[in-house]
């Protein structure tokens, strides 16, 4: 990969290592104290920790979600960047990938997983999102999602968790958008 495209995304979507959170330090001088003290190579894990790098990987993904799903021959790519986007340190990107990939996965997706793996993060929204997202990607009835969401269920500490949990649970056994106190039982009981 040339240097120009390194530059490119290292202001387009930031990186990984180097510089985590948000800095008053300039990108430049952040990206030349890297430059001088890995080289090149350090590009590739370069973090822009200005704000906007993170809203502009945010408008990314949005924009691609939202082209793949009018364009399904984009959908490969969205995944793969939104994959990425969850590994991200700051976690309105990670929300923006968890809700790009809900967004183009089509139902019985098997990445009903990866978006599993974001139900433990230190963000209540992640972690609400995360269920939802399940609720949303497996396949109807999936014994698998179901049993990962009552043990969420169970798991939870806060009602706003365990709700997503419940509800995801609901949506996958075919009884999603039930009213409230329709009759439903807890999957716990």
């Amino acid at each position: 990969m040339s240097l120009g495209k390194h530059l490119t995304d290292v202001f387009r979507y930031g990186a990984r290592k180097h510089c985590r959170g948000f800095s008053s330090e300039p990108v430049l001088s952040q990206l030349s104290r890297v430059i001088s003290k890995s080289g090149t190579e350090g590009l590739q894990e370069f973090q822009a920790s200005h704000p906007d790098a993170a809203e502009q990987r945010r408008d990314a993904l949005r924009r691609l979600g939202a082209q793949a799903e009018k364009d399904p021959s984009h959908r490969a790519e969205a995944i793969s960047e939104a994959l990425d986007a969850m590994k991200d340190p700051h976690p309105l990107v990670r929300l923006a990938g968890l809700h790009t990939l809900a967004r183009v996965c089509p139902v019985g997706s098997q990445h009903w997983r990866d978006a599993a793996d974001l139900s433990g993060d230190a963000d209540e929204l992640l972690r609400v999102g995360a269920l939802r997202a399940v609720g949303r990607m497996a396949e109807p009835g999936d014994p698998e999602a179901l049993e990962f969401l009552q043990r969420a269920e169970k798991d939870a500490t806060d009602r706003n968790v365990r709700g997503a949990a419940r509800d995801a649970h609901a949506r996958l056994l075919g009884r999603f958008g039930a009213l409230p106190g329709g009759g439903q039982a807890s999957m716990l009981e």
